[in-house]
């Protein structure tokens, strides 16, 4: 049976995900000049950013494998706060910066992982 604090430890990564996702459209959005360059900039900034996120598999990195998804999922949550803070909604990045940083703690608080081993996958 799942806890309560692991139930929401898996919100918090939803509303991570999720952050990201409107941080680099609404950033997209913010910075194109056109009305075609906000609509391919809000929607493309978005999808190279996860592209790039589900491109790259650690497993295969032996022990440097957690570590380096940790590493690649701050980097990924930081520069989503940053367009954030570049488009002009600085609390919205705080919001993003907060709940990344609650949520990995929480992952190695209640013992878990970023990487699922291919036994548990």
């Amino acid at each position: 049976m799942i806890s309560t604090l692991k139930w929401f430890n898996v919100w918090l990564r939803a509303v991570m995900e999720l952050g990201i996702v409107v941080a680099l459209g609404y950033w997209g959005y913010k910075t194109g000049e056109s009305a075609t360059m906000k609509i391919v900039l809000s929607i493309g900034a978005p999808l190279i950013g996860f592209g790039i996120w589900g491109l790259v598999d650690f497993r295969n990195a032996g022990s440097l494998a957690e570590p380096l998804r940790l590493i690649e999922e701050l980097v990924i949550s930081g520069l989503a706060v940053f367009a954030w803070y570049v488009a002009g909604a600085q609390s919205m990045g705080w919001a993003l910066g907060i709940i990344s940083i609650v949520h990995h703690v929480l992952v190695y608080a209640l013992g878990g992982a970023l990487l699922k081993t291919h036994k548990e996958a």
